[in-house]
């Protein structure tokens, strides 16, 4: 079935919504940026909800105001597009604003009233082109890209316009050594994965060989540090800390050099806790511990007892495990979440002021141009 409609605003998935006014269902579009005035297909497309479904734009009618043309070749409306970067068809002041919506919505559906919350508007990333320090590519030995979005198909590339130039250059090193022959048996998966970062030599490179995490814009991690650097530096008198979900220590060191005479610091990965250690920080105890076992809180209580300060930086799950959380730190005096996800950042801070806690600052930073992604930053104090 076709019909035409203009879209009206993006979901929180960053897809494009529009109403269909023969059946009164809103359909998620991939490609499409409010305002776009145009024809769509329905998709065969199975999604768990009566009242929306998903389209495809067929024909652009009238393209919104804020609609560029992306400079990336491989943007394109094929089915095998890359689809890394779906918001470069839209302006970087349009995109900015939509992250900062994500961030509002989230916030008014668990129950905010966002008119009584300081969030900033986001800070946008100093290099919209060539900024990104690490990603993962795909390939089955034979051709080298990203996955396309909801499908397990390789989208190749030759060359990637968001990456820094160590990273490409590592890019087109993966794409000499093609075709071969040892990357093409993969029974488990169509295709392997090669994580690449610019801290990495070309003979590191290999095949389902994952890098230690790290943020992804050096510039932006860099600001985000420095964020957190202000909010230690305010905080009165020396002070216990916890790190949750430290990595291998991007936010550990600024910790490390504040006044916290004793950093506890978190994480599931043991490489990452490996290189934390072989940083030797000063006070600082790095710990291995799965942050999503139900029996964890029991277990930080134990270490934890007189932690004023709480310092975390989740995966997209957020904190997920509420229940004993300020059973394990009675003495907490300041959190610090920095979050990449808006939904379970939300869900998280509406627990916290649940239990007597006030946001004081929430600052939003672009760490990805041409994504719906976008950080959140934020400090919670006591009453």
């Amino acid at each position: 079935m076709k019909f035409t409609g203009t879209i009206t605003h993006l979901s929180q998935k960053g897809l494009g919504v529009v109403k269909n006014a023969q059946n009164n269902l809103s359909y998620f579009v991939h490609g499409a940026w409010p305002g776009d005035h145009a024809e769509f297909e329905v998709l065969d497309k199975p999604l768990n909800n009566k009242k929306f479904a998903y389209a495809k734009l067929i024909r652009l009618l009238q393209p919104s105001a804020q609609r560029q043309t992306p400079p990336c070749p491989y943007i394109t409306p094929e089915d095998t597009a890359c689809t890394g970067c779906p918001w470069m068809i839209a302006d970087y002041t349009s995109q900015l604003e939509q992250k900062r919506n994500r961030v509002i919505y989230a916030m008014q559906r668990v129950g905010f009233d966002t008119g009584q919350l300081a969030i900033s508007d986001v800070r946008p990333s100093p290099q919209q082109l060539g900024y990104r320090n690490r990603c993962q590519i795909k390939t089955d030995g034979v051709q080298l890209g990203f996955v396309s979005e909801d499908s397990h198909r390789i989208a190749p590339v030759e060359d990637c316009l968001v990456l820094n130039d160590a990273c490409r250059a590592l890019l087109k090193t993966v794409q000499q050594q093609l075709p071969k022959p040892e990357w093409q048996d993969n029974r488990a998966q169509p295709w392997h994965f090669i994580d690449l970062d610019d801290g990495m030599q070309p003979q590191e490179i290999a095949i389902d060989r994952k890098r230690p995490f790290k943020q992804g814009n050096t510039a932006q991690s860099e600001w985000m540090q420095s964020w957190l650097k202000e909010k230690l530096a305010a905080y009165p008198g020396p002070a216990k800390a916890v790190e949750l979900f430290c990595g291998s220590g991007n936010f550990t060191s600024v910790i490390a050099a504040s006044n916290c005479t004793e950093v506890l610091a978190y994480e599931a990965d043991t490489a990452a806790i490996e290189q934390l250690k072989a940083r030797q920080l000063p006070n600082v105890k790095p710990r291995t511990a799965d942050l999503y076992d139900p029996r964890i809180w029991r277990s930080l209580e134990q270490h934890a007892d007189g932690t004023q300060i709480l310092v975390l930086d989740p995966p997209r799950a957020g904190l997920k495990k509420h229940q004993g959380f300020f059973e394990c730190f009675k003495a907490l005096q300041a959190i610090y979440y920095i979050s990449c996800n808006p939904e379970t950042f939300a869900r998280d801070a509406w627990f916290f002021c649940q239990h007597g806690w006030s946001i004081d600052d929430i600052q939003l930073v672009d760490l990805f141009p041409h994504t719906a992604h976008v950080e959140a930053l934020a400090a919670f104090r006591k009453g």
